[in-house]
């Protein structure tokens, strides 16, 4: 009889920069690849061309993490914001009580926005920050 068991948030493990981060919400990559139809005699597509990949990521996490991300950058080089920064993501899947593991690595992450946002009424503050990735690599 197959397993019911599934991948769940509560056994996932997100590691960048040297530190598991506990105060994650979100992580979502991944890849493009440019496309189009190759046409030849007639008028219905004769094949597919594929063109260049277009690794994408986004985290969301809480401004404990972003300060910490940003303290990081500071012991780098005085000044240096998170933005100007490449690093990569190891994100592990497991199932509970499984031997079930997958890795996945978003390799030399770019994050292209890093906006800080708080309204009233807000209990905490959540940062989304998108990226350009080298490469996303699965189950490595």
């Amino acid at each position: 009889m197959a397993s019911t068991a599934e991948y769940a948030w509560k056994d996932i493990e997100i590691v960048f920069l040297g530190r598991t981060i506990e105060q994650i919400l979100e992580v979502e990559y991944d890849t493009e690849v440019e496309k189009k139809h190759i046409y030849g005699r007639g008028s219905k597509p004769t094949g597919v061309q594929s063109g260049n990949e277009k690794p994408t990521a986004q985290i969301s996490i809480r401004q404990s993490e972003l300060e910490a991300l940003i303290r990081k950058c500071q012991e780098i080089k005085p000044g240096l914001k998170p933005i100007h920064i490449s690093f990569d993501i190891n994100i592990t899947y497991r199932i509970e009580g499984g031997v079930d593991i997958v890795r996945d690595r978003i390799i030399g992450f770019n994050p292209t926005k890093m906006p800080k946002s708080m309204k009233q009424g807000d209990t905490d503050m959540q940062v989304k920050i998108p990226g350009l990735a080298l490469d996303i690599q699965y189950n490595v």
